[in-house]
């Protein structure tokens, strides 16, 4: 049996939203599969809040918040986990063993604190190297003082371990390329800019290259990024209709992604994983940036096709334990050297 990988992040996507919404494709890699939520270790407090898709609000906040945090951070370590029990809401809870606007507590790392904004360049970037934006400099949507080259994604990662493997990514948010963080390295990047090309376009045209793609003889590892989720929650908010209808028509394309999977020749002698994912949450009224629950709240979904896991509980699984589980299930152990504060996910 080959292993493969499927990677699928879905931008903006709240889990209480998912959970009350319950689209049929993602709802059955759930009860099939294992599950998890957790709170992002940073926010920012006191800034303004991301309002449109991509935009660049600086992280700055005043240094008394930044002492704030650092004092609370020192006098909490020993109570939580940035790894949170979900809720009947969907939502983590106990926010308040977090650390505010910027500490991480974690019991599978160091407290350290983290000045980062709970924007989507932080989020993808957590996800793509499997370090947080201490370490990989992304802090917002700027990508200013990216560290790719020290950190890069894992899909760069597993094609410089194991060159036989074939890796892909598609996404509607160009800057994900235009700034490294899914890297050159990668044998095809599928890019659209869904602010020219309109994003339930873009949106479209990238399940479509990657269907065609999934159903090729290569495909090892593959990632691919929907926008459309956190579009329309910035505009609307996440409790609308068109909220909805963006969220439906997300899992429709899942659904699409995975019927080129099952229906390619060699599946039979295939072992695929699917991992789905988001970057950050949004506030009521739409926007990100800070530290509420709903901005902090992140979920990973793991499913393998055909197996049965009986909707298992991942254990607070975070973003940055995305890409060392990719590797590891292509037989890619981490080196310490590199640095990750990711960790293999048990599915």
């Amino acid at each position: 049996m080959r292993d493969k990988v499927l990677v699928v992040g879905m931008d903006g996507l709240r889990f209480d939203r998912l959970l009350a919404v319950g689209p049929p494709e993602l709802t059955r890699l759930m009860s099939g599969g294992a599950y998890g939520t957790s709170l992002l270790p940073y926010g920012e407090a006191a800034a303004p809040r991301t309002e449109s898709p991509g935009e660049i609000v600086p992280e700055a906040t005043a240094s008394t918040a930044a002492s704030t945090a650092a004092s609370t951070a020192a006098s909490t370590a020993s109570a939580a986990s940035a790894a949170e029990p979900t809720g009947p809401s969907g939502l983590a809870e106990h926010a308040e063993h977090g650390v505010g606007a910027r500490g991480e507590l974690d019991s599978r790392s160091a407290v350290r604190a983290i000045r980062s904004r709970t924007d989507s360049g932080p989020g993808w970037s957590s996800i793509a190297t499997g370090v947080w934006p201490d370490k990989h400099g992304v802090v917002d949507n700027a990508f200013t003082h990216q560290q790719f080259a020290k950190y890069p994604d894992f899909l760069t990662r597993a094609k410089a371990a194991r060159p036989d493997l074939v890796t892909a990514a598609f996404f509607s948010w160009a800057a994900l390329a235009e700034h490294g963080a899914f890297g050159p390295a990668i044998d095809t990047r599928f890019v659209l800019d869904g602010y020219t090309v309109d994003w339930p376009i873009a949106d479209k045209q990238v399940i479509e290259a990657a269907e065609r793609h999934l159903a090729s003889k290569g495909a090892d590892l593959t990632f691919v990024y929907l926008g459309e989720t956190d579009e329309v929650a910035h505009d609307l908010g996440p409790h609308c209709p068109e909220y909805t209808e963006a969220l439906r028509t997300q899992d429709a394309y899942l659904s699409r992604l995975l019927d080129a999977i099952r229906g390619r020749r060699t599946f039979a002698d295939e072992r695929w994983t699917v991992l789905v994912t988001t970057d950050h949450g949004h506030v009521d009224g739409g926007g990100h940036g800070g530290t509420s629950v709903e901005e902090r709240t992140v979920f990973v979904i793991a499913a393998h096709l055909g197996e049965d896991l009986g909707g298992a509980d991942l254990g607070g699984p975070r973003l940055v334990d995305v890409g060392p589980t990719a590797l590891a299930l292509l037989g890619i152990e981490p080196d310490p050297a590199w640095g990750l504060d990711g960790m293999l996910l048990e599915v």
